[in-house]
């Protein structure tokens, strides 16, 4: 049985797991390390619960970034953030996520890693795997070693690290829809202690959702990832790692549908110039504006009937991968770069002091036409900055000759992030009155600058040869200050370039002075301390239990929801107003256990989670509609199981299932005052029920090589695509099979052939639906209106089948 057997059952290899190989054949599963509480134990001695899968075995699966990661994955939930697809990334664990909108003032509640440096913002973190030794998920809080936004948990992207041996590989791949890529990792030993490690991959596939306007289709892109490493040990003791990397991706637009078109809601209505009883009065300077965006004829009716111009469309679709599209094709692309130095040096034998550094700077555009049509309904043209260190220093120890195992450290996080749009629907029109430019639309601007420290520590000591305690504490700060410009809101009078109302006055502007929109600004710092604690007791060499406890922690932050004139409202900050940090405790029982002389390996993990303050994202439809986030309190509950057997020499089957129950607390309630969500609304990105399957065989072939058969299924229960219960979509369950038969030959070579979503599955991947009529029907949720805004729904449809095959040379 090969190492890469053994690692299918989603569990990280060793580093030593290929050299026993054959041993591992005769003896069962062979023991896997992981580093999980940044140092090495074995998995089934750490009380936490964690899967890790190695990078032949992500690759096995089909699997070649963190999109469609967690379909084998039980209780982990991967997708896009509502309206934008998937260009910003949106993880829950265990039913705890967070940022679903994608904006700059908000964080996710799942820390990324790579190498065990922060990828600390959602966009572009839909990582390519590459060069990649494993990824680890740890499920439940990791607030005290990995901190800032571990609340939900964390996923760790560990890549290979440069060596003493002169390696390398070149991989082609070829497959459906124009499906190219090419691919190599260069291991070059450079002098004595000092080695370095390049790898590359350029990816290029056409899209699957049909744009019939133009005869081209969405879905698919390029993307350019290059990382360098060096490893340097110039004396006994000291390792050096630096590391910079270049990520880029464009595409055409996100395989996003439009549908259930609605011609009463706020935006179609304004358009058309159509008076809604309880809407605002149609503008026409602002609808005038918007029509002089595309040509007469893009309106089959010349504007006189909104119903007919989108039935017209929309009639036109054939079929589940189709849209008819706007004028212009949209336009994503992500830039980044990051930087990275991990010093390590060893103070004493059993002592070692390390430093953790990581910049990253993230350039981003999305030009969108969200309605999908040649009519200029809702469109968004968006350019984010974001820029951000971070800082570490750890120390690492052992004492009582190894009884005690500790770490203890300082973290530092600076981030300064700015989004600028520039957005065109008939709430503000195409042209801008503070820009002084016209079809470009109104203009709007966020910027946010957060710094967070803290100090942490933990540590495991052996009370007896069997029982073992944990014990860790962190205290950490965040500071936030955020400004925010809405042309259109935040007016102020102005005369002589002076402000003549104060902010918050009753009276309108004097005289001779003139309302201007001005920038807003708000700043705030919350601080927690989060400990964790457990206990575990090994009953025999096989068998081994535990409890834990651990708090989990995100700050608070801003909503943007600025008033229209500041010299008429009574709020602080014309409107900005925060919302609160959220906290939460978790606990864990847990069975790790290896049966039946280690042919049969059987996890469990039970959990309950009481959330306090949990941030959640609302939308309210208005006029005009406004997004921001309120507190609420929830409990979540839940199960994971994880089986992995290994038979026969060369077969490894496995099997892993999770559930979780979550639920409100109580009534949450709105801005506007009034009841948003009840105990029975469903829980965002939570599907009760997920599991997978998995088999793998591999034989010889005389002495030409080894076949090696895959095959994998996930499934995963029906989820809410946004928290908010009047513009959630609730997407089906669904099920994935993929499989894979290689050849590796004895000289290096590989050729495999793969195929991804066999049985052809319709699925969706995410959704947001702000559109009418207002008494459709939410669930858990009764005498609230439905969002009636958008006119339509946005659907993101996931990948359909697709087959391929690898050529590949290692050396």
């Amino acid at each position: 049985m090969s190492c890469g057997a053994i690692a299918f059952a989603a569990l990280a290899v060793s580093p030593a797991c290929a050299q026993q190989a054959d041993e591992s054949a005769q003896s069962g599963i062979e023991e896997i390390v992981v580093t999980a509480q940044r140092s090495e134990t074995k998995l089934q001695d750490t009380p936490l619960s964690i899967v890790a899968v190695g990078g032949d075995q992500l690759e096995k699966q089909g699997t070649d970034s963190l999109s469609g990661f967690d379909t084998f994955i039980p209780n982990v939930t991967i997708g896009g953030t509502a309206a934008q697809g998937n260009a910003i990334i949106n993880v829950a664990i265990r039913g705890i996520g967070g940022a679903p909108q994608g904006f700059v003032t908000q964080e996710g509640a799942v820390g990324i890693y790579v190498d065990d440096i922060l990828f600390a913002r959602p966009n572009g973190a839909l990582l390519d795997l590459l060069d990649v030794e494993r990824v680890e998920v740890l499920r439940g809080p990791q607030g005290t070693l990995f901190g800032r936004n571990t609340a939900g948990g964390a996923i760790r992207y560990v890549s290979k690290a440069p060596s003493d041996k002169l390696e390398g590989s070149i991989k082609a791949v070829a497959g459906s829809r124009d499906r190219f890529e090419v691919s190599g990792i260069l291991n070059l030993p450079l002098a004595e202690g000092l080695a370095t490690r390049l790898a590359f991959a350029k990816k290029s596939r056409d899209g699957y959702v049909h744009r019939i306007i133009d005869d081209t289709y969405v879905g698919g892109g390029d993307s350019t990832t290059m990382r360098g490493q060096l490893r340097w040990e110039p004396a006994a003791g000291l390792e050096i790692n630096l590391t910079g990397d270049l990520i880029r991706t464009s595409d055409n637009g996100q395989p996003t549908l439009s549908v259930n078109f609605s011609p009463t809601d706020l935006y179609p209505a304004q358009l058309y110039g159509v008076a809604i009883p309880g809407d605002p009065a149609p503008n026409p300077a602002i609808y005038n504006s918007m029509r002089a965006l595309a040509p007469l004829s893009v309106s089959p009716s010349g504007y006189t009937n909104a119903a007919a111009d989108f039935a017209y469309y929309y009639g036109q679709v054939q079929g589940g991968y189709e849209v008819y599209g706007g004028l212009l094709p949209d336009v994503n692309k992500f830039r980044s770069y990051g930087l990275s130095g991990t010093i390590a040096y060893d103070l004493a034998d059993m002592l070692t002091v390390k430093s953790l550094t990581g910049y990253r700077k993230i350039s981003q555009i999305q030009n969108q036409d969200w309605d999908r049509t040649p009519i200029p309904l809702v469109q968004l043209n968006d350019t984010t900055d974001i820029e951000y260190l971070t800082q570490e220093l750890q120390l690492n120890g052992s004492f009582f000759g190894d009884s005690l195992k500790w770490v203890s450290g300082v973290f530092y996080y600076w981030d300064d992030s700015t989004n600028v749009r520039r957005r065109f629907d008939p709430s503000a029109g195409a042209n801008s009155a503070f820009k002084g430019d016209t079809g470009k639309g109104t203009y709007e601007s966020k910027r946010i600058k957060t710094e967070s420290i803290a100090v942490f520590t933990q540590g495991t000591y052996n009370i007896t040869s069997a029982l073992s305690a944990t014990l860790g504490l962190r205290w950490g700060k965040d500071s936030k200050d955020f400004t925010s410009f809405r042309e259109g809101r935040g007016q102020v009078c102005i005369s002589g370039g002076s402000v003549v109302a104060a902010v918050g006055s009753p009276a309108s502007c004097p005289a001779g002075s003139v309302s201007t929109p001005s920038a807003q600004s708000v700043s705030d710092n919350w601080s927690s301390v989060s400990p964790r604690v457990s206990l575990d007791y090994r009953w025999s060499p096989e068998v081994m239990t535990y409890v834990s406890a651990a708090k989990g922690y995100k700050g608070g932050g801003f909503n943007d929801s600025l008033q229209t004139r500041c010299y008429r409202s009574p709020l602080a900050n014309c409107g900005l107003n925060q919302y609160d940090d959220e906290n939460l405790w978790t606990y864990e029982f847990g069975i790790r256990s290896d049966l039946f002389d280690r042919k049969v390996r059987l996890n469990i993990t039970a959990f309950l989670t009481k959330y306090k303050a949990q941030q959640i994202q609302l939308a309210d439809p208005g006029p005009p509609p406004l997004v921001y986030t309120v507190n609420g309190d929830s409990t979540v509950k839940g199960l994971e199981v994880e089986f992995l057997a290994a038979p026969t020499t060369g077969l490894i089957l496995k099997a892993n299932l999770g559930y979780v129950d979550a639920t409100y607390d109580q009534d949450i309630r709105g801005a506007s005052g009034t009841v948003a969500i009840t105990p029975d609304v469903p829980f965002y990105r939570s599907p009760k029920w997920s599991y997978s399957l998995g088999a793998s065989y591999e034989v010889p072939v005389g002495d030409a090589g080894d076949v090696s058969f895959d095959l994998n299924w996930g499934w995963k229960d029906k989820q809410l695509s946004y928290p908010s219960p009047t513009n959630f979509v609730e997407l089906p369950s669904y099920g994935l099979l993929n499989g894979r038969v290689s050849f590796a030959a004895k000289g290096g070579w590989t050729v495999s052939l793969f195929g991804n979503n066999l049985t052809d599955k319709y699925y969706l991947t995410g959704g947001f639906d702000p559109s009418g009529p207002s008494s459709k029907p939410t669930t858990g949720l009764s005498g609230v209106p439905h969002d009636r805004v958008f006119g339509f729904t946005m659907l993101d449809i996931g990948r359909p089948r697709e087959l391929g095959i690898e050529v590949g040379y290692k050396f």
